[in-house]
């Protein structure tokens, strides 16, 4: 009997140090997983974002590449790349007359897309115009006024600024809300803190820590699983059927799980929205928000990097059919609270709120003396057109085709811009 139980100490010992052994090894040999809690852009972001003080840009020389099959017509995969001075490429490889960073959240960063065709970089001109990328998702204007910070510190100037923030800047408002507080310049660092510190250290302290040996089996044995469900590319126009069983790729894949069944929930009118997430009460708050922190934002830029200031609108696709989307309609429908229960607001009002969020960003703008630009508005009768989906894989995040209409439609705007400044 005493010799079983040692054969049995013996071999789980020897289990628990080749597992050990094994642990070292994968965390010598191995990157961190794609999409695991200790790695990969969004872990990044993650880890950014909690710190108050930290500036919004990727480390230098960052590169990750993405299986984006099904996103979009053409994606397969897609490489990011961050350049030595911690732009995103296409970072200007000469000197211009003109310098102009564009700071934003996912849509300036260009989230899935190719180096060439983020719109930031589509704006550049020769020896007339750099363009230098400083998106990043979950950005906000005042998480950027610290990457322009940052920027300032190690000596980078520019002659224009251009700010496209009101997505995020919304929901940032409503989350600083929730947690008593207001998204000001005054508040930023302490009230994100608390956001943090209820959002990842409490609901998330458990995932914390992974072993690397099992988060890769459980990676490979995904990718296994998504690969075979793959086998058969899906025909364009999928996205018709209510049920879409068969995710291509793992972004398309994340892209439908944050839906959360929501656009399954009965539609009702933005006027039966009458809780405390009701999109008119949080324009209302963002709007105030905007008006306290533009003025700040914009004498920040121009005491920092010696910019102007010019603040464009973000569009959004509420208005495309389902069908329009090549694999799904990835989109996040506009939710509220009725006396009802959670509701979907219908298409046509989103459609208008989203407008109307984005010409309150610009009022606020106009208000604090920086140019503006509703690229919202001239975006909308392709956004919201019969095609919408060709342009926006989801509610808000430009396809290449998309992109190089925001290119198109802001071209004319930057350049008027930079005119004015050449005359002053």
């Amino acid at each position: 009997m005493k010799q079983k139980v040692m054969a049995v100490l013996a071999v789980s010992l020897s289990l628990v140090l080749g597992v050990a052994l094994a642990e070292v090894v994968f965390r010598l040999a191995l990157p961190p997983v794609p999409g695991d809690d200790d790695g990969s852009n969004l872990e990044y972001l993650k880890a950014v974002q909690r710190s108050p003080g930290a500036p919004r840009l990727f480390p230098p020389d960052y590169s990750v590449v993405f299986d984006i099959r099904g996103l979009y017509e053409g994606a397969e995969t897609v490489a990011f790349h961050v350049g030595p001075h911690r732009f995103i490429a296409p970072e200007p490889a000469r000197k211009a007359r003109y310098k102009v960073l564009f700071l934003g959240g996912s849509v300036t960063e260009g989230m899935f897309l190719p180096d060439a065709a983020r719109w930031p970089g589509r704006l550049g001109d020769g020896d007339e115009i750099a363009t230098y990328n400083a998106g990043m998702s979950e950005a906000g204007m005042l998480s950027q006024y610290i990457t322009a910070k940052y920027l300032s510190e190690r000596g980078d100037r520019f002659d224009l600024v251009v700010l496209a923030t009101n997505h995020n800047d919304s929901a940032w408002s409503r989350r600083f809300a929730e947690v008593n507080s207001r998204y000001r310049f005054d508040k930023f660092s302490s009230a994100l803190a608390t956001i943090y510190e209820k959002d990842y250290l409490t609901e998330h302290k458990s995932r914390r820590f992974s072993f690397r040996t099992l988060a890769w089996a459980k990676y490979l044995l995904r990718v296994a699983r998504m690969t075979a469900a793959a086998s058969a590319k899906p025909p364009a126009g999928a996205a018709q059927n209510n049920s879409v069983p068969k995710p291509p790729s793992m972004a398309v894949a994340g892209l439908l799980k944050i839906q959360g069944g929501q656009q399954n929930l009965p539609k009702v009118e933005l006027d039966a929205c009458n809780g405390a997430d009701s999109p008119r009460k949080l324009t209302d708050l963002a709007f105030e928000d905007w008006k306290a922190n533009l003025p700040e934002f914009r004498s920040e830029m121009k005491r920092l990097l010696g910019a102007e200031l010019l603040v464009v609108s973000e569009p959004s696709t509420y208005g495309a059919p389902s069908s329009s989307f090549h694999f799904a309609d990835m989109r996040v429908p506009l939710t509220c609270a009725t006396s009802d229960g959670q509701r979907v607001v219908e298409a046509r009002d989103a459609v208008e709120y989203m407008k109307g969020r984005g010409r309150a960003y610009l009022e606020a703008a106009r208000l604090a003396g920086a140019m503006t630009f509703d690229l919202a508005d001239v975006m909308a009768s392709v956004a919201d057109g019969p095609q919408g989906g060709a342009y926006f894989f989801d509610s808000i995040h430009p396809t290449p085709k998309g992109a190089e209409k925001f290119a198109d439609y802001l071209r004319p705007a930057l350049e008027e811009a930079l005119a004015s400044i050449r005359k002053n």
